[in-house]
């Protein structure tokens, strides 16, 4: 038998603010989507900040941990 190498895996380290914001941001775009399709405004309309306040949490949790690794001092 052949043994299946290793993948290495590197996780990416994601505040859970973003994963939410990416995940609000998704629902959102699928609302907008059906409503459109469906040509219903109100679930689109309704769609619409869903997605809005998940781009934003996404983008500020991500500006806010990539100035935290910048203050950071590293270690030698």
């Amino acid at each position: 038998m052949v043994k299946a190498k290793k993948m290495s895996t590197t996780k990416i380290q994601m505040p859970t603010a973003a994963r939410a914001g990416l995940s609000l941001l998704l629902i959102g775009a699928i609302f907008v989507g059906i409503g459109s399709y469906t040509h219903k405004g109100g679930f689109s309309l309704y769609g619409l900040p869903i997605a809005i306040i998940g781009f934003l949490l996404y983008i500020l949790s991500s500006i806010m941990m990539a100035r935290k690794k910048k203050r950071k001092p590293t270690k030698k």
